[in-house]
């Protein structure tokens, strides 16, 4: 990063962001439990035309837990969005998502349509993710019973999550499971989310887990007035493709790019074919200016 800062939130949590580059702004938004690893090839090639603005979450990175970590709600992470523009005097900005990132800018969107020049979600649903996770509800009936466990021992199940979490095995198991295409995902790639995942605080992970899985921003859809570049994984057991196809129908100036034989981490599989697929749309829209 060119330039990297905290910001305080309106609660008083610090918020880290960086920005890298010259030109319009492209703000990039994390899924649940990352810190940028999805972004590096998009950073890369996009760094000669954007002032790209990285940020994490609260509760992640370089971030701070928020003062109550159980009760976080989606509409703090629009707020901190928010925050984040004012800071950088950013009036509009192209805001691209992946995973959970979807949702943020899906409903930052609704929060401040007047702030928003283009969306691009990559690998996410519009509304409760849990209910189609693995084509199934089970995560989400699960969640209730997975915050109660944590509450018996949380010191024991905190530390058994950062020592195993962050391990070769859980690629391989990845592989394996098809949750990423191991013959186009390079594990160096992948690592860095294991890591950053190992070191979260699980109450907050788990309430944060709750806030999404009741989270939906499908009302908000056929008033979008923007342009939008839906990228989504052929094979993505996440969030299923069907969720992105039901988003292009229902965003008027959309398309929909499909990633063959791309998983949840798309970006990382193809990273070629999803620049290029950004590349004509902001082509297509003058985004660049």
């Amino acid at each position: 990063m060119d330039h990297s800062s905290y910001l305080t939130a309106r609660d008083g949590t610090r918020i880290w962001y960086g920005t890298v580059g010259e030109g319009p702004p492209l703000v990039l938004c994390d899924g649940l439990a990352c810190d940028g690893f999805i972004w590096p090839y998009v950073i890369d090639h996009f760094v000669d035309d954007f002032t790209i603005v990285r940020w994490h979450y609260r509760g992640h990175g370089e971030s701070d837990l928020p003062p109550d970590p159980g009760s976080v709600t989606m509409p703090q992470f629009y707020t901190d969005l928010e925050d984040l523009l004012d800071e950088l005097h950013i009036d509009r900005a192209i805001l691209a998502g992946h995973s959970m990132g979807v949702q943020v800018i899906l409903g930052f969107m609704g929060h401040r349509p007047d702030r928003v020049s283009a969306l691009i979600p990559i690998c996410g649903s519009y509304k409760r993710p849990l209910d189609t996770f693995h084509g199934s509800d089970l995560l989400r009936r699960a969640l209730p019973y997975m915050q109660r466990t944590l509450e018996v021992a949380p010191q024991v199940i905190q530390a058994a999550w950062k020592t195993l979490l962050p391990r070769q095995f859980w690629y391989q198991f990845a592989v394996q499971a098809a949750e990423v295409n191991g013959r186009l995902l390079r594990q160096k790639d992948f690592i860095p989310y294991l890591e950053h995942a190992a070191e979260m605080d699980l109450e907050f992970f788990l309430g944060l887990l709750s806030a999404l899985s009741n989270h939906t921003t499908e009302d908000l859809l056929p008033d979008i007035d923007v342009p939008a570049l839906i990228i989504a994984g052929e094979r993505d057991t996440f969030t299923p493709l069907f969720r992105s196809r039901e988003m292009a129908q229902q965003i008027g100036d959309s398309e929909l790019v499909i990633v063959p034989g791309g998983t949840h981490v798309a970006p990382l599989e193809l990273p070629d074919l999803v620049t290029t697929a950004m590349d004509r749309f902001f082509d297509r829209h003058d985004l660049r200016k």
